[in-house]
C-alpha cells in the first residue's frame, strides 16, 4: 500500500484571477515562481509570480498573453517563457519582455503548455484550446540557432516532462496517458517505448509531473474536473508504475503541477490548484481550490 500524506495550504493568493490556473512551479533562490496561465475564462491573458518563501509576499509580472511554462537561462533574472505560440525572454528586473526568440506554427487553435529546460534549450508542448482535438504537438528548441522543431504530433494537451538518461516521460492530459519516449537528440526524433502507468488507473486527469530525488520516481499531478472535494497527487515508481505514495489535497481538487524541493536533507513538495471551470456547487465543497499547498517528506 501507498504512504498517504497529506498536503497543508501554504500560500492562498487574494485575487480570484491568481487563483483560477496556477501552473508550473519552481523554486529558484529563495522564491517559488509560479505562472498564472489566465486571469479567468474571458480574460485570456496572465503573468508570473515570484513567491517570497520567507515572507509569503507575492509579487506578480503581468504578462502580454498566456504563458504555458517557463525555464532560466543562466542569466540573473532572466527566464524562457513560452507565451502564446512563441518563445520569449522576460527580465524579472526590467519587468518586461525583452526577446522573441522562435515561434511555433500558427494555428490559432493551440498555445503552448508546459516545458523543461534542456542542454542548449527547451523541449515542449502544445495544448488545444477546446481541450478536445489531437492538434497539439511536442517541440524541441535549440538556443544556438533559435530554431524549433516538432518532435510528436497528435497530441490534445502535452503537459508535464521529464528527461532523463536519453528518456523522456511526457503526458498527454485528455488520453490520460504517462508516457515514455527514446529521445534521439541527433535526429531530433521520439521513439515510444511504453506507459508508465495503464491509463484506467490514473485517478483524474494527470497534468504537471517533477521527479523525485535520485530520479527514480515522478509526481504526478491530478486534475480533477468532476464534483469532488480533495485533490490528489501520486509519486509514481517509473520502472513499473508502482504508486508509492498519495498526496491528499483537502478542499482543492484541480491539482496542476508540482515542485520537488530538498532543504536540510528533507524533501517537500509543492502544488498549484485552480479554480478553473469549477462552478458554484464545487467551489462550495473545495474551498481552497486556487492554493498553493506543501507536504513534506521525511527524509
Amino acid at each position: 500500500m501507498p504512504r498517504r500524506v497529506e498536503a497543508r495550504p501554504f500560500f492562498r493568493p487574494d485575487l480570484e484571477e491568481q487563483r483560477y490556473l496556477p501552473e508550473c512551479p519552481r523554486v529558484i533562490g529563495g522564491s517559488l515562481l509560479w505562472i498564472s496561465i489566465q486571469y479567468a475564462a474571458d480574460r485570456p491573458r496572465g503573468g508570473i509570480n515570484v513567491l517570497d518563501l520567507a515572507s509569503r509576499e507575492n509579487v506578480h509580472h503581468a504578462l502580454p498573453g498566456r504563458p504555458g511554462f517557463f525555464v532560466e537561462t543562466g542569466e540573473p533574472g532572466e527566464l524562457l517563457v513560452g507565451l502564446e505560440r512563441r518563445l520569449v525572454l522576460y527580465d524579472l528586473n526590467r519587468r518586461a519582455v525583452t526577446q522573441t526568440l522562435a515561434h511555433i506554427p500558427e494555428d490559432p487553435r493551440v498555445i503552448i503548455n508546459d516545458g523543461i529546460a534542456i542542454p542548449g534549450g527547451a523541449i515542449f508542448g502544445t495544448k488545444h484550446l477546446g481541450f478536445s482535438e489531437p492538434v497539439a504537438a511536442l517541440y524541441h528548441y535549440d538556443h544556438a540557432t533559435r530554431q524549433v522543431r516538432e518532435l510528436l504530433g497528435g497530441q490534445t494537451c502535452s503537459n508535464g516532462k521529464y528527461l532523463h538518461d536519453g528518456l523522456l516521460v511526457d503526458i498527454d492530459s485528455k488520453p490520460k496517458t504517462i508516457t515514455e519516449y527514446r529521445y534521439d537528440s541527433a535526429l531530433g526524433a521520439l521513439h515510444p517505448l511504453r506507459l508508465i502507468a495503464p491509463p484506467e488507473a490514473l485517478p483524474a486527469l494527470p497534468d504537471g509531473l517533477r521527479p523525485m530525488p535520485g530520479g527514480q520516481s515522478a509526481i504526478v499531478a491530478y486534475y480533477n474536473p468532476g464534483h469532488v472535494a480533495d485533490g490528489v497527487a501520486q509519486e509514481i515508481r517509473l520502472s513499473d508504475g508502482e504508486v508509492l505514495t498519495e498526496f491528499v489535497l483537502p478542499g482543492s481538487p484541480r491539482v496542476t503541477c508540482p515542485e520537488v524541493w530538498e532543504l536540510d536533507g528533507a524533501t517537500c513538495v509543492f502544488f498549484t490548484t485552480a479554480t478553473e471551470g469549477m462552478p458554484p456547487e464545487t467551489r462550495a465543497i473545495a474551498p481552497e481550490a486556487g492554493t498553493i499547498f506543501v507536504a513534506g517528506l521525511a527524509p
